[in-house]
């Protein structure tokens, strides 16, 4: 399966929510060509979900979006007049390895359970360097143990929900996922 209108940030991001969604999505180097592909490019006036982290940068477009929940590592966002969806992901100021790492912890496992270093530095300089993010075995282990987690069965949820709904996706029943 192929959702084109769902486009991750980064490579660590397109591997997690590939895993997922079972599916392929719609991968972009970093929150401004997600940001530009939603204001001005195919998806300008169609459904589309970003998914980016929730850096210090500001992106102009994504003040047109207003908050319609929040886990702790996830804030959920949806354009004003659009069928327009932006997940961030991570603590404010962090990255995608905060979440990870987050969520690590909450099914009870380690970092260097799955060969990996719990330093967040180290953590991205292995998961931001390439494409090869979505071969490494250690990740991929660590991203089917992740799908226990609250948070990520949360995230995933919301996203197959957003996917098979799109134009018809029920705010009301979103911020209802978030809060369960």
């Amino acid at each position: 399966m192929k959702h084109n209108d769902i486009m991750p940030e980064c490579f660590i991001d397109t591997t997690i929510v590939t895993l997922l969604l079972d599916a392929q999505v719609s991968h972009k180097h970093n929150c401004d060509e997600v940001a530009k592909a939603m204001e001005r490019g195919c998806f300008k006036d169609a459904f589309a979900v970003g998914i980016i982290d929730n850096d210090k940068r500001k992106i102009t477009y994504i003040e047109r979006f207003e908050e319609i929940g929040r886990t702790d590592n996830l804030t959920f966002l949806k354009h004003k007049d659009k069928h327009q969806y932006v997940i961030k992901v991570g603590k404010a100021h962090k990255a995608m390895e905060t979440f990870i790492k987050a969520n690590v912890e909450a099914i009870g496992m380690r970092m260097e359970d799955f060969g990996l270093p719990s330093d967040l530095d180290e953590l991205t300089k292995q998961t931001k360097d390439s494409i090869s993010t979505r071969k490494d075995p250690r990740l991929l282990r660590l991203f089917k143990a992740l799908r226990r987690s609250p948070e990520v069965a949360k995230l995933k949820d919301i996203l197959s929900y957003l996917a098979t709904n799109k134009y018809n996706a029920d705010i009301e029943a979103i911020k209802q996922m978030i809060l369960e």
